[in-house]
């Protein structure tokens, strides 16, 4: 029988095992239609993105089990443009679960850690973009309120740049 994921704020002490499983999320996006080119240290560029920032526009809260960190959702602020109201949106970017922790509700409890995150903070909205073809993602969040909003559509384009 699985244990219950502890869910806790991720510190700069969690990035290097965050890092790790961040890798197999970007393994499976590219599973399910990413089509954008890797390069070799796209672990360390993802936290650069957001380390300095972290605890003021972006936040980090992992699941564990056993003391062993199994997933993370991180969580951002951004500021939509003045032509739309110029309001500060919630951006869930990331999150991930190892699969021994799926289906047991820690998923449900790092994002509920990030609602109430971004309520404190009072922003307008939060979002989150789906790859089109993870319906299990898709399903996932709408169970948790979440609806359709925006429809990006991509055309990809043989520029010379490794398309992956």
């Amino acid at each position: 029988m699985n244990q219950t994921a502890c869910v806790r704020i991720g510190t700069v002490d969690d990035l290097r095992v965050v890092g790790q499983l961040w890798n197999e999320l970007n393994d499976y996006h590219h599973t399910v239609g990413l089509n954008f080119p890797a390069g070799d240290s796209v672990v360390e560029e993802w936290i650069s993105s957001f380390e300095r920032t972290l605890d003021r526009f972006s936040f980090l809260w992992v699941a564990e089990q056993k003391s062993v960190v199994r997933g993370f959702l991180l969580g951002r602020l951004k500021r939509t443009p003045a032509y739309l109201g110029g309001v500060m949106v919630g951006e869930i970017s990331d999150l991930y679960l190892g699969e021994d922790l799926r289906g047991q509700g820690a998923g449900r409890q790092l994002v509920d850690a990030a609602v109430e995150k971004f309520e404190e903070l009072n922003i307008h909205s939060i979002e989150v973009q789906i790859m089109a073809q993870n319906s299990a993602g898709l399903a996932f969040w709408k169970s948790l309120g979440f609806q359709n909003d925006v429809i990006l559509v991509r055309r990809m384009i043989k520029t010379g740049i490794n398309n992956a």
